[in-house]
């Protein structure tokens, strides 16, 4: 236990000296709100954020949580509800923090990743975050989750929601 204690202080550590540095396009109307989301994300365990599409909202709330210190004990993790719009916004998000896709930044679509074990960010499908569940039924792997798209109540969206209630009386039922 002494042992897994000290690799993943390492590991933390580590996280925190190659987390990417952070830049926000000036164009786009969230970033205006961004030192607000921030406070927010840093001050709550659940944060709904409502903009008009095009906002910004998918590309830039999971670097919001980068900058607010999240994924640095695990992954931040993002459901897309369609494969073609997580691999393009993996593919914005990588090339906005100035890297290729696989490095700080990665995805998940059914048969394809290109998510290495030092990425911050992870956007996949809701499907696969709820696949994952199979293996890792605590979504231990992260310690972000963003359900982007979670108006469309899709059933996977709705089942990746019930677990995560659970998550929350879980936490209230062990103190």
């Amino acid at each position: 236990m002494e042992r897994q204690a000290r690799a993943s202080v390492e590991e933390r550590r580590y996280r925190l000296n190659h987390r990417p540095p952070v830049t926000f396009p000036e164009n786009l109307p969230i970033t205006s709100k961004r030192q607000q989301i921030v406070r927010l994300i840093k001050e709550n365990q659940v944060v709904i954020v409502s903009g008009e599409t095009g906002c910004g909202k998918s590309t830039q709330i999971p670097k919001m949580c980068l900058e607010a210190g999240r994924g640095l004990v695990g992954k931040i993790g993002c459901t897309q509800p369609r494969r073609i719009a997580a691999i393009t916004i993996a593919h914005r998000i990588a090339e906005e923090l100035g890297e290729g896709i696989g490095g700080s930044v990665g995805y998940k679509i059914r048969f394809r990743e290109k998510t290495s074990k030092q990425a911050f960010i992870k956007i996949m499908t809701d499907g696969m975050l709820l696949a994952e569940t199979q293996g890792d039924p605590g979504l231990y792997e992260y310690d972000t989750l963003i359900i982007d798209e979670a108006h469309e109540r899709t059933l996977n969206i709705d089942f990746i929601l019930g677990i995560i209630r659970t998550f929350f009386r879980a936490d209230r039922n062990s103190r």
